[in-house]
């Protein structure tokens, strides 16, 4: 944790050493995202070893179980896979809602942002302006230095980003560029260069290379344009909480134990033979002993074995036993549960109404509950300040967010709802149903409709009784 600008001092170490180990466990998490598991298990021998004393020689991550990635992705899906709704009241500022809306990606940037403050516990957004239009960027949090209050770890004295660079390829010479803005002061930022000692990994800061005079840069906002968001906030802490710490013990074990039956379960894939002496000849060619197949072993009494395979009989109950306790801990630490990962309560192929989907989802949807609370101010303050920009006065309190959860509609619950609370009268037409159901545009839809009426005019007059002469006689 940082409370001054004192890292930036030459002879100082790069990254401060405050920092390391957040940085570490970024790296780490970024592997797992990646499916580079063998590269962060590998440095934690320590806890994998209590599994298996020549770990390498007997698990070589085979079997792969990235169940972090998918924690992450599902997150995000959740929050922000159906767009939430942003609207103001007044008709002009949601014009300009929707066009910074387009400009930046918005709901993209979001998205990205969610991966981010999952695997690593932060989102970081910066704001800038460039060509007169509103930029939005996901910064990745490794690259963020934020410099706190000493007595309170929740105020920002400063949002620092540093950059490392080559200097020179050839020499391998590195330098630093560092951007820094002052929350008190959000109209002018500052953007300096240092010089880097040392190699990646171990770096010294250096001589300040950018004249201090010239380092200042008008942004022009009326606010800071840095916000970040946290995954699982405490008082006590200055950084959020990534989703990884919780699980990353029990997806190491269990990829652990599927790796140790598969590798048993191979050995034992080539079953051997047993039998008689007679069931051999003698090879004199290469002066060995061979089966003989597919011929007749005789038997002179009981006693002698039978031409037989050897069949392993594999007792593993107690690691598939592990194997499920691991998987249902995954299911609850996580709290994403087993639905989200594709198991409907051990019912594979029967499909839950919408209702008992939702009931199944509690405890994900609960987690995206308090994800898009995280994100509901900073997204109304990032859109205030981009409005500013254009030259108007959107106030936070004015826009409107509404959130998503992410689970699919139901349209037969959907209906049976609305079929109750108005009296079973429509509150469809046949005409908009038609094109949701089938995907028609206005005038295939009337073609459509034209269609079925004649088909219920010709069927009407074929029910009228039909004049036929009497025959007298």
């Amino acid at each position: 944790m940082l409370t001054n600008l004192s890292f930036l001092e030459e002879g100082k170490s790069f990254p401060p050493d405050s920092e390391a180990k957040r940085l570490r466990r970024y790296r780490e998490n970024k592997q797992l995202f990646e499916d580079e598991h063998a590269e962060v298990y590998h440095s934690q021998f320590e806890r994998i070893e209590r599994v298996i004393g020549n770990f390498e020689n007997v698990v070589s991550y085979a079997t792969i179980f990235n169940f972090q990635k998918l924690t992450t992705l599902k997150i995000a899906d959740f929050v922000f896979g159906s767009p939430p709704s942003i609207t103001t009241k007044d008709d002009k500022h949601q014009m300009l809602l929707n066009r910074i809306l387009m400009e930046t990606d918005f709901f993209n940037k979001l998205y990205e942002s969610a991966i981010d403050m999952s695997r690593y516990g932060d989102s970081v957004f910066q704001i800038s302006v460039h060509n007169k239009k509103v930029r939005l960027l996901v910064t990745a949090p490794a690259l963020w230095f934020p410099v706190v209050d000493s007595g309170n770890i929740k105020e920002f004295r400063y949002h620092v980003f540093c950059r490392p660079f080559l200097l020179d390829s050839d020499k391998k010479h590195y330098g630093l560029k560092v951007q820094i803005h002052d929350p008190e002061n959000p109209a002018v930022c500052e953007e300096r260069q240092y010089r880097l000692l040392g190699k990646p990994g171990s770096f010294k800061m250096g001589n300040r290379m950018s004249v201090p005079g010239e380092e200042q840069i008008e942004t022009k906002f009326r606010a800071c344009p840095v916000f970040r968001v946290s995954n699982t906030p405490t008082s006590d802490r200055c950084f959020g909480i990534d989703d990884y710490a919780s699980i990353d013990s029990i997806v190491s074990e269990l990829i652990i134990r599927v790796s140790q039956v598969s590798k048993v379960l191979d050995r034992f894939s080539s079953p051997a033979m047993t039998g008689p002496q007679s069931a051999l000849t003698y090879n004199e060619e290469y002066g060995r002993w061979e089966l003989r197949m597919a011929d007749y072993y005789e038997r002179n009494n009981e006693s002698d074995p039978k031409p037989e395979m050897i069949v392993w009989d594999a007792s593993l109950d107690a690691n598939f036993k592990q194997i499920e306790i691991l998987i249902n801990m995954l299911y609850t630490i996580s709290e994403m549960g087993s639905a989200v990962f594709g198991d409907l309560s051990h019912t594979t192929g029967n499909v839950a109404s919408g209702t008992a989907l939702r009931r199944l989802m509690m405890s994900p949807l609960a987690k995206a509950k308090r994800m898009a609370n995280s994100y509901d101010r900073p997204v109304k303050e990032m859109l205030s300040l981009c409005a500013a920009v254009y030259g108007e006065t959107i106030l936070p309190e004015d826009i409107s967010v509404k959130w998503n959860d992410g689970l699919p509609a139901d349209p037969l619950e959907d209906a049976q709802l609305a079929d109750i609370r108005t009296g079973s009268k429509a509150t469809l037409s046949r005409k908009t149903a038609i094109q949701r159901l089938d995907h028609l545009s206005d005038n295939d839809a009337d073609a459509e409709l034209a269609a079925i009426e004649q088909d219920e005019a010709e069927k009407d007059m074929g029910s009228f009784p039909r004049n036929e002469p009497e025959v007298i006689g």
